[in-house]
């Protein structure tokens, strides 16, 4: 089966902690759904070359969400209806759209707890990236471990990880709470619960990995 992977080069940055970011998150996964829990996580693949250069995969038919809400204007990123109504475009059936919001919110419970045990910092909507189908997914991961980029003595990242009012409508179907979000909620603990059980691997993996950083 010939399948074609778009990729970019990148000149720069250390991508050996971007890819070991990445194999975390598909260890996390593959644990998630040994435990029966899928939340539908898309990673893609991330190859150092050299010294700060290598090659990205880029995933198709995603864009970031700085994208999506400056579609609707310069007040867009305030809005809580973007991204509800850009899935809804790109899903134009009912089975379409309520598929993407189960994707959705899935994937959205997974990348909070993987980026909250990881301590994924510098979380913003050029970073934060959405396929048509639903599945969201963090890019670039230059700071992890809760080595957060500061502004003077004040961090830049606030919170543990990013939950904005705009995936909270997606999530609910609307700008009230729903029993949807219960369901969200849910989700997250399992996933933290099964991360938990199985930290051991993690830890192992970073010890391994030490020697090469």
């Amino acid at each position: 089966m010939n399948t074609k992977i778009i990729v970019c080069g990148q000149v720069g940055d250390d991508l050996r902690q971007d890819m070991l970011v990445i194999q975390m998150i598909r260890l996390m996964d593959r644990l998630w759904l040994k435990a029966g829990l899928d939340l539908k996580i898309v990673t893609f693949n991330v190859v150092p070359t050299g010294y700060r250069s290598g090659i990205i995969e880029l995933v198709k038919e995603a864009e970031t969400l700085r994208k999506i809400q400056t579609e609707y204007g310069v007040t867009g990123v305030f809005k809580d209806r973007p991204i509800a109504e850009w899935l809804a475009k790109q899903n134009t059936s009912a089975l379409e759209y309520q598929r993407a919001v189960e994707n959705f919110t899935a994937s959205c419970a997974g990348y909070c707890v993987a980026t909250y045990i990881l301590g994924i910092c510098d979380r913003h909507n050029d970073n934060i990236m959405l396929k048509t189908t639903g599945h969201l997914f963090h890019i670039d991961f230059g700071k992890f471990l809760g080595d957060a980029q500061k502004f003077g003595n004040i961090k830049r990242d606030r919170t543990p990880f990013v939950l904005t009012a705009d995936m909270a409508y997606v999530i609910n179907g609307g700008d009230k709470p729903s029993d949807k979000f219960h369901r969200f909620v849910d989700l997250c603990c399992q996933a933290f619960n099964i991360i938990r059980t199985n930290g051991h691997l993690l830890l192992y993996l970073f010890a391994l990995v030490s020697f090469f950083f």
